[in-house]
């Protein structure tokens, strides 16, 4: 997964075109990162591409955490923003965005569970319900080490994480990783980006360290911009970044080496299906725990929100199902 990038657009400084129309002029770029000014400056070079092209003034805006991030968008502080899988879910299932790009170029983005380099410990042994070890997983709304290790593996062997181990844990990736390694921890959920950023920073502590289970792949990150966005803008913010780094040549090819930096090889068209297998996920462990508390409006709720993900999955793989030619003949 990519630097975390919020497009936070500011609210000033509007062109009227006519029509009731009236186009933004400047912008404030927010990156969410753990490490500002790294993160910045791998980005600096995009939003002045981004300037250059479309004429926005850009400011770059850091932006602290996920939380952060969805209130943003919900008080229209911004109108646009680069978006991990469970907050993008949450802000589409608030009605507040549509998503118009999607990164290309990245390795798959799965779910892991790491233990101690040493341990002897394997997958099928976090299955047993001994009550013997320690488990840390990602936070609320980290898809990959949060819900993703629940969805895909503790749920379906029917594992209830309150009764089967000594103790379950929430906890950043850095502290989940510390607490494998120092002992705390008999194992924790992480994600293949995490894992391979400690192996280029610190790759003494990922030698500590092995993977015993790891998920499908997961949908990655996505740029959105707000339903009320005005469709210059939007088709401006498309524009460029659907094209960013396609150009022949040296400017392609400069372009392609800040895309290198960032890990990427370009952004690709997408649209709001991309969030279905996050919102089956979400809505899939909503239910199983609120039916382990035993708590009737939350199962309802639950079931509700899993139901109308089944419909949206059924409804777009019927859109994009092969279609016979109209003049094909069934088998006889």
């Amino acid at each position: 997964m990519v630097a975390v990038v919020l497009l936070t657009l500011g609210l000033s400084a509007c062109e009227r075109l006519g029509n009731g129309i009236e186009a933004r002029r400047e912008i404030a770029f927010s990156v969410l990162s753990s490490d500002d000014a790294r993160t910045q400056a791998l980005w600096a070079p995009v939003v002045a591409d981004l300037q250059k092209q479309t004429g926005l003034k850009v400011k770059i805006v850091p932006s602290a955490n996920y939380d952060a991030q969805v209130l943003t968008f919900q008080t229209k502080k911004a109108q646009a923003g680069w978006f991990t899988n469970l907050t993008g879910a949450e802000v589409l299932g608030r009605g507040h965005g549509a998503v118009f790009a999607e990164a290309e170029g990245v390795s798959a983005y799965q779910s892991l569970i790491i233990v101690p380099a040493a341990s002897k410990l394997k997958a099928e042994d976090l299955l047993k319900c001994n009550r013997k070890l320690t488990l840390g997983l990602g936070e609320r709304r980290a898809a990959a080490s949060g819900q993703a290790p629940l969805y895909y593996f503790f749920q379906p062997n029917r594992i209830n994480m309150k009764t089967c181990f000594k103790a379950v844990t929430t906890a950043t990736a850095d502290e989940n990783i510390d607490g494998v390694i120092s002992g705390k921890l008999n194992a924790a959920a992480v994600d293949t980006d995490i894992l391979q950023a400690l192996q280029k920073s610190a790759p003494a502590r990922f030698a500590r360290v092995k993977v015993i289970w790891a998920s499908e792949a997961l949908p990655e990150d996505v740029l959105i911009y707000r339903d009320d966005l005005d469709p210059v803008t939007r088709e401006k913010l498309r524009s460029f970044f659907l094209s960013y780094g396609r150009s022949p040549g040296a400017e392609g090819d400069r372009q392609r080496n800040i895309l290198k930096a960032l890990e990427l090889e370009g952004f690709a068209p997408e649209d709001d299906d991309h969030f279905i297998p996050i919102r089956l996920m979400k809505a899939s462990v909503e239910l199983m725990q609120a039916e382990r508390a035993e708590n009737k409006a939350l199962i309802a709720r639950a079931k509700e929100r899993l139901e109308k993900a089944r419909a949206d999955k059924r409804a777009a793989d019927a859109a994009t199902a092969p279609q016979a030619p109209a003049d094909a003949r069934p088998a006889s």
